[in-house]
């Protein structure tokens, strides 16, 4: 019987009826606990393998290769060029025996009582693991140690209903794909750590160029204050440093100030603690005004350090990608798309971006601040806060290191410094920089645009090309017979000639986004041309484009969803204008006209008023603070 159909006190009946005899009620019921973790926490194999290279650093390691291993034989389905294994290789300390069995169980971190490493939660190794693979090996040798160690995490064989433990490890010697590639690179192992995830089925790519490109983006940036001190490599690429700030040297794609780089506008120190009320027992942080503050008897004082704070600008053109920019201007925009917003570092490795300030009214009203939002012009500057693990209960770090919540008041102490009126300053400073010459240019383009291109791929598919309908015929042909018309002698010697090569054009090009200017007309029109085009000319002066359509337009744009608002458009005017009922056609031509074209017209005007004051209103520019 399904659950559906039982009480809840059937259903509870049902389940504790498969619990075996003399069950001893674990704290975790291994099976379902551990395909529960497998789901949570990690958005991407990105973020669950920075857990194994966090470990490798706090090993001492400074050397971390990462590499791939392709199918010896190939299953159904299965390509040559996919990834049947991944191992993080370290030349750090390396673990004693029954710490590599001990660092495959949840909680068993050696450096919870030390605030100052990467990791403390005892989470990364195994957590991250069993979220890609189902099996992963951990092959490790000390200086001292005459042999290799293999301790195994094999998920496959938990039982659902038992008390799991990890099993003995013993010697072993390294997979054949790891001691193929330290041979071809010359390097003994001699101590050290292999993690290896065999068969992974849960990678963001299984295609090896794909995964490389992945982890090399997105270690850049994570690791950007840590590769200046270590070597890491992806399948033989090594990682190079990149802030996404833009300001540091030593970092891809760095340009001086004066050379028309980034410049750094803001860098900031603030010393806080985060204390207990006597009162009240709870906790706020509080910016320190003097040393004095800082009583080493005061139990109140649960953690104190300091927030460091950069904000970065960037000149128009530096990240960007119009077709007359530099393919570095490209890149950079490429980085900020992904990390538009406040970056938050912890010893020394990026968290995460948090792309979202207290913006309500309930925020402002509570002290919170007054934050731009982050739209096109977030884009062209940059925030970075760097904090120590002492700090972690202020900006909510959880075990697994992949987001930060701050509480309310490391907001106020920004606000109390005003950065959040710099951030407004950036933001109008952008916008002023691009008023004049950030409005698009909206024309016809010369060759069929990939949303006609595909509107016609539809038709080619369906196998029907749209034809007017009986009563747009007559017009329809007059307007063909115009346009050959005006042909013969220009470009054409006689009439059919002319019509051949408008059939020829119209059969290339069956529909066309064009564009009108008429404060009193619909959001668009649509019409025949040439006897069988399909026309959809957009209204320019309507808020349709102001508000909506002339934001594609822009070099930040997303092309894709600029496209498939255009094949929107023509799928509208197609509808319009091959529709047989002539009754039919007039409704359709009354709805765009006096329905849909004023109610848009209305609610985007009031859309637009709405949102101004975040990233539209024309005032003076916010003061900088000081």
């Amino acid at each position: 019987m399904t659950d559906r159909l039982l009480t809840e006190v059937e259903r509870q009946q049902k389940y504790l009826a498969r619990l075996p005899d003399q069950y001893t009620y674990p704290l975790f019921n291994a099976r379902q606990a551990l395909e529960s973790q497998r789901r949570s926490g990690y958005r991407s194999t990105a973020s669950a393998a920075r857990e194994i290279v966090d470990n490798a650093l706090e090993a001492g390691a400074k050397r971390i290769d990462i590499i791939f291993e392709r199918p010896k034989q190939l299953k159904s389905r299965e390509r040559k060029e996919s990834i049947f294994a991944v191992a993080f290789i370290d030349n750090g300390s390396g673990m004693l025996p029954q710490m590599a069995r001990y660092a495959l169980s949840w909680g068993a971190g050696t450096h919870f009582d030390d605030p100052d490493f990467i990791g403390k939660f005892g989470f990364g190794l195994p957590n991250a693991s069993i979220n890609q693979t189902r099996l992963v090996e951990v092959y490790t040798k000390t200086a001292e140690a005459k042999a290799i160690t293999k301790a195994t995490l094999d998920i496959q064989h938990v039982q659902q209903f038992d008390v799991q433990t990890i099993d003995e490890p013993v010697e072993a010697d390294l997979p054949e794909f790891v001691q193929r590639y330290l041979k071809d690179k010359g390097r003994p192992f001699d101590h050290g750590t292999v993690v290896v995830w065999v068969k992974p089925d849960r990678l963001s790519f299984r295609s090896p160029a794909n995964m490389r490109e992945h982890l090399v983006d997105d270690f850049g940036v994570t690791y950007r204050y840590l590769l200046r001190d270590i070597e890491l490599y992806v399948e033989q690429t090594r990682i190079e440093p990149t802030d996404p700030l833009f300001l540091d040297p030593a970092a891809r794609l760095f340009v001086p100030t004066e050379q028309g780089g980034a410049m750094l506008t803001l860098d900031k120190q603030i010393a806080v603690k985060y204390e207990r009320d006597e009162d009240t027992g709870t906790l706020h942080l509080h910016k320190i005004e003097d040393i004095s503050e800082l009583d080493p008897k005061n139990p109140n004082i649960v953690a104190s350090g300091v927030i460091h704070i950069r904000v970065s600008r960037f000149p128009k053109g530096f990240a960007a990608e119009g077709k007359d920019d530099s393919p570095d201007a490209h890149k950079r925009l490429d980085i900020r798309k992904s990390r538009r917003g406040m970056s938050f570092v912890r010893a020394n490795r990026e968290i995460e971006t948090v792309d979202v300030f207290p913006k309500s009214a309930r925020d402002v009203a509570k002290g919170l601040g007054d934050w731009p939002a982050l739209q096109t012009y977030a884009y062209h500057w940059g925030v970075e806060v760097r904090f120590d693990p002492k700090l972690d209960d202020v900006f909510g770090i959880t075990n697994d290191k992949q987001t930060v919540r701050p509480v309310e008041d490391f907001w106020r102490v920004l606000v109390g410094e005003k950065i959040d009126r710099q951030l407004q300053f950036e933001n109008a400073e952008q916008k002023k920089l691009r008023k004049k010459v950030d409005k698009p240019e909206a024309k016809p383009s010369e060759d069929p645009s990939p949303a006609e291109k595909a509107a016609a791929a539809a038709d080619t598919a369906d196998g029907k090309r749209p034809r007017p309908s009986e009563h747009d015929k007559p017009e329809a042909r007059e307007d063909l017979d115009k346009e050959a018309a005006s042909r013969v002698g220009v470009t054409a010697k006689d009439i059919d000639e002319a019509r051949a090569a408008i059939d020829h054009e119209t059969k290339r090009r069956p529909y066309k986004i064009d564009f009108f200017d008429d404060v009193r007309a619909p959001f668009y029109e649509t019409e025949w041309e040439h006897g069988s085009r399909v026309v959809v000319k957009i209204n320019r002066a309507h808020p349709f484009f102001t508000t909506l359509y002339a934001r594609f337009l822009t070099p930040e744009a997303d092309r894709q969803a600029k496209e498939a608002v255009d094949v929107l458009l023509i799928a509208l005017a197609r509808a319009e204008l091959t529709v047989d009922d002539e009754q039919a056609a007039t409704f359709y031509l009354a709805q765009r006209e006096r329905v849909w074209s004023p109610f848009l017209n209305d609610a985007l005007r009031v859309l637009a008023q709405t949102l101004q004051p975040d990233d539209e209103e024309e005032t003076e520019p916010v003061k900088a603070a000081a």
